[in-house]
């Protein structure tokens, strides 16, 4: 399944914002926001459940002490698997930027 995710352009600690079903969706967003933002395409990985819920995993960097977008997942196991106990997961439901929180 391709996603499109909407992160921030910092050169270090890439987030993200968003993720949508569509690119025109995600294009719609960037335009809403007022800092400079990037549209990619990523490939969901485990198996989707249907719900609309995505796991955005961010891996933390100890040198530059940030957290760099690592990739969406289908489940905050799987997050957590990929990024470890320093990572950052946050919960997305697709389409809906403002409907985030903070896993881990």
């Amino acid at each position: 399944m391709e996603l499109f995710v909407v992160m921030d352009k910092a050169t270090l600690g890439r987030g993200a914002l968003g993720i949508f079903s569509s690119m025109e969706k995600a294009r719609v967003f960037v335009e809403s926001i007022e800092f400079h933002s990037l549209v990619v395409a990523c490939s969901l990985i485990g198996a989707y459940d249907g719900s609309g819920k995505i796991y955005a995993a961010h891996t933390y960097d100890n040198f530059y002490d940030t957290h760099m977008f690592d990739g969406i997942y289908s489940g905050s196991e799987l997050a957590y698997e990929a990024v470890g106990q320093k990572g950052l997961i946050i919960e997305f439901i697709i389409d809906l930027p403002g409907e985030k929180k903070i896993i881990v």
